[in-house]
């Protein structure tokens, strides 16, 4: 199995939402006790728009990883300044902070090492950009995304919680 990973672009959204679904199904497998979660349509129809804002930034970058030419992967990162978000009033960071914003390999290709080429690629690209901090959100439940990146180097660091009335509404 060769996997081919090339740079994407604000033209390759509408084919990241089977992927984007794949995640939210992770979501949900993870952490059930987190429910009721939107639907798969929903997830992509709120989801969709960040990604779309993202790309106006000058440093949003896209990994597409493919298998004999089928997207079984994406990697999606973007750069803002430091002072824009939560890290540097607490810790010492650079000017600018890397964020990978969503990592997703399709179900029957996780463990292949399509995460980790993805990784070293999105790690690659934001050294090019001169980055040197980098950020990335997971559920707590999602074991093996959160192995995948404390083996990359990645500690865990901000925790939200969280009182959806819906979700107290429903138990």
């Amino acid at each position: 199995m060769a996997v081919e990973i090339t740079r994407g672009s604000v033209d390759d959204i509408d084919a990241l939402e089977p992927l984007w679904v794949a995640v939210h199904r992770a979501h949900q497998a993870a952490m059930p006790e987190l429910a009721p979660y939107v639907s798969d349509e929903e997830t992509w129809r709120e989801h969709r728009p960040l990604y779309e804002t993202l790309f106006r930034r000058a440093d949003t970058f896209l990994f597409l990883a493919r298998v004999d030419g089928e997207l079984v992967g994406y990697a999606l990162g973007c750069v803002a300044p430091a002072a824009e978000g939560w890290a540097a009033d607490t810790w010492r960071v650079g000017d600018r902070i890397g964020e990978l914003e969503s990592l997703s390999v399709l179900p029957d290709h996780r463990g292949e090492g399509i995460g980790s080429a993805l990784l070293d690629v999105a790690d690659e690209e934001f050294s090019r950009l001169g980055v040197d901090d980098v950020v990335i959100g997971a559920l707590p439940g999602n074991t093996d995304a959160l192995r995948l990146y404390e083996r990359r180097g990645f500690k865990p660091t901000w925790i939200y919680l969280s009182r959806f009335a819906a979700r107290h509404d429903s138990s």
